[in-house]
């Protein structure tokens, strides 16, 4: 009689523990899913940093590209009023 006891009681015990880890792992499942979620917002935002990131950089690549044909719209004509004055001087100009 007294395995029968100690069956049961260990029988008990163990199905009280399966239904702890149940719990548990229901509880794990849902953290995880609540991880998921917030790592897929997070890539999301990252995607949408890289998009803004990408739009600046096309912007500042088309300034510089501006800024530098301004500099050499500026020079070349510096260099043509430069060869105008030593002519009109009276000094000598290199030729190309």
């Amino acid at each position: 009689m007294a395995d029968e006891i100690t069956n049961k009681v260990l029988l008990e015990h163990i199905q009280g523990m399966k239904y702890e880890i149940q719990q548990e792992m229901k509880g794990m499942k849902q953290d995880m899913k609540d991880v998921k979620k917030e790592i897929q917002q997070e890539i999301r935002d990252v995607k949408k940093d890289v998009v803004r990131l990408e739009q600046k950089m096309d912007k500042g690549f088309e300034e510089a590209r501006e800024h530098r044909q301004a500099l050499q719209e500026d020079l070349v004509a510096t260099m043509e009023d430069t060869v105008r004055i030593r002519r009109h001087v009276g000094m000598p100009v290199v030729s190309e």
